[in-house]
């Protein structure tokens, strides 16, 4: 694990990335500890009482210890969740104190999958989501092992849907069976849980980036052109998504987002996410 994202230049001038360092160490500062204990937060010691949650902790902290230092990450750390849906993949990244820059720590693939390539508009569709979202909650008895709440719909679903119910409860969880949820197995969601739950718990928000593919490689590219031929509206929401995602590839640091009244994502490469989530 450890890999980091291509190191290419911003071009972008120092003064515009002295503003990125800055925007970061204004951050809260957690103290570094161990993936075996809990934080001393309310959400920490709130989900202590789970039974499954401190038993992940006690199965899963050294290991969360090894994956971390590995990837030469403080834990708990700012982190990242991407996910591509024709890959089948959901990756966790964290943010390297020393370089300013993320680096991947550990990625699973799914274990079960529904709807087909797209973004979710409506209820029941079984559609998974693409586009920019967080965490939003923790449910540590979950009928799933262990989930984690993503905010859909956000501002841009909203607007862009036409449908009157736009469905909810989209998580990430375990086991297998999923209707527009990402499954990705009981052992890999308490490797995700832990960490997801101690950087929230730090003060840290997590950003949940859910892509249709892997933009940029010749087999994702040739996809979605097969899929939005003759669809302009989706077309323009998959190169939408990739400037999100090239951004992240260029710079190491997911971009700031927001929503414009069409709901478009207005992608800021010269700032990372803050607080405000679209």
């Amino acid at each position: 694990m450890g890999r980091k994202v291509n190191g290419s230049r911003l071009g972008v001038g120092w003064v515009a990335a002295l503003a990125v360092v800055l925007a970061w160490c204004a951050q809260p500062v957690a103290q570094a500890r161990s993936a075996r204990e809990f934080g001393d937060g309310e959400l920490g010691a709130s989900q202590a009482r789970y039974g499954r949650v401190s038993d992940a902790r006690r199965r899963q902290g050294a290991k969360l210890d090894a994956l971390f230092a590995k990837a030469g990450l403080t834990y708990p750390a700012p982190l990242l969740v991407r996910a591509f849906k024709q890959e089948g993949v959901l990756e966790l990244w964290g943010l390297s104190a020393g370089t300013g820059r993320y680096v991947e720590v550990a990625s699973w693939p799914f274990t079960g999958y529904s709807g087909d390539l797209g973004p979710k508009r409506r209820r029941w569709d079984r559609q998974i989501p693409e586009g920019f979202y967080r965490v939003a909650g923790f449910n540590g008895a979950s009928r799933y092992h262990l989930s984690l709440l993503v905010d859909y719909p956000n501002a841009s679903d909203r607007i862009k849907s036409q449908a009157k119910h736009l469905g909810n409860n989209i998580f990430i969880h375990g086991d297998e069976w999923t209707s527009g949820c990402i499954p990705i197995g009981n052992r890999a969601i308490e490797l995700l849980y832990l960490p997801v739950l101690d950087a929230t718990d730090a003060g840290h928000e997590v950003p949940v980036h859910l892509f249709p593919c892997r933009f940029g490689t010749p087999s994702c590219d040739r996809l979605l052109r097969s899929v939005a031929k003759g669809k302009p509206k989706l077309e323009a929401f998959w190169e939408n998504l990739r400037e999100g995602a090239e951004v992240f590839e260029r710079t190491g640091l997911p971009p700031a987002v927001h929503v414009a009244p069409d709901g478009r994502y207005l992608i800021d490469p010269l700032a990372p996410q803050a607080a405000e989530a679209p």
